[in-house]
């Protein structure tokens, strides 16, 4: 949905979700945002 309605490709938006998940140091989107919510990120 994301890479369809910015208009660029499925395989962009998953590049950069992996590459926030090696900064997080997470694997999945749970991970991130529990994460996320304990060190108070959002």
């Amino acid at each position: 949905m994301i890479a369809s309605k910015q208009a660029i490709s499925y395989h962009t938006v998953n590049f950069h979700i992996r590459n926030i998940y090696k900064k997080m140091h997470v694997n999945s989107v749970g991970e991130a945002v529990a994460k996320a919510l304990k060190e108070k990120m959002i």
